[in-house]
């Protein structure tokens, strides 16, 4: 028996057990073709992070479907139909927001003009997790075939 295991044993003998507890929460998902689908989520998970439960993740627009490195890219919107349980929108996150809007360059790119957000409009890589009965509708799912490339790995 490793050290570990053998301490995690004897403190589970004298009742005292350091491990955090995991609490989910239950938050709904209104995909793109209007279907509804529940997650139990782990908290202060992200609402991206979230996703990653249904059958193809929120897209980011980005190669791959990962997310860009700061939160500023303003690829995963999603509009937020019930907030109950969901953190609230930061400056952060309206100013990305406005930034796409206004067509500002990001990442040493230039990038065409976004939609202005809206008072339910969030980032779903910002949207943390914080009690139950979240509802958000999501833009766009990551489409794996345009993902997949030609056989010659391009």
């Amino acid at each position: 028996m490793t050290p570990f295991r053998l301490r995690k044993r004897v403190k589970s003998l004298l009742g005292r057990n350091d491990a955090p507890k995991i609490i989910t929460y239950p938050i709904t998902f209104v995909l793109p073709d209007g279907t509804e689908q529940t997650l139990e989520v782990e908290e202060h998970y992200s609402l991206l992070m979230a996703s990653q439960g249904l059958s193809s993740p929120i897209s980011t627009g980005r190669r791959a479907g990962s997310t860009c490195p700061d939160g500023g890219c303003d690829l995963c919107r999603v509009e937020i139909i019930d907030p109950s349980g969901l953190s609230e929108r930061t400056d952060f996150e309206f100013d990305v927001m406005q930034d796409h809007a206004d067509g500002k360059i990001y990442e040493g790119r230039s990038r065409e003009k976004g939609d202005v957000p809206g008072p339910n409009t969030r980032l779903a890589c910002h949207t943390k997790i914080r009690g139950p009965g979240g509802k958000v509708k999501v833009r766009a799912l990551v489409d794996f075939e345009s993902l997949r490339g030609d056989e010659s790995g391009t």
